[in-house]
């Protein structure tokens, strides 16, 4: 096995609320109740930030969506998956099931 199979990849949940603190503000008024947000997700993986958009699953530099940084972000663990067999996956998702038009 490579040096390189043997190294784990960080994983992290970049969170952001959509409202920018709107729907914690005025949530109670509108709906009776008070949510914390309106969140949107992207996965930090190898270096890049992987997200969900109007054109399918996109990818930029972590905290670089029109979002800006992230609200919270959240340890998930390490990857030992391969960089271009995590590629493969995702664009292969983009493809298939999340691409512009699908959902």
């Amino acid at each position: 096995m490579s040096e390189e199979e043997n190294m784990g990849y960080r994983v992290e949940l970049f969170i952001y609320d959509l409202s920018r603190g709107i729907a914690k503000t005025m949530s109670p008024t509108l709906l009776g109740k008070q949510i914390e947000g309106i969140w949107h997700t992207g996965i930090v993986a190898y270096g890049r930030e992987y997200f969900y958009g109007s054109s399918g699953i996109a990818s930029c530099r972590p905290g670089g969506t029109i979002l800006g940084d992230p609200d919270r972000i959240e340890d998930l663990g390490e990857s030992q998956v391969p960089y271009q067999l995590f590629l493969e996956y995702i664009f292969g998702l983009g493809e298939a099931t999340y691409s512009e038009g699908v959902l």
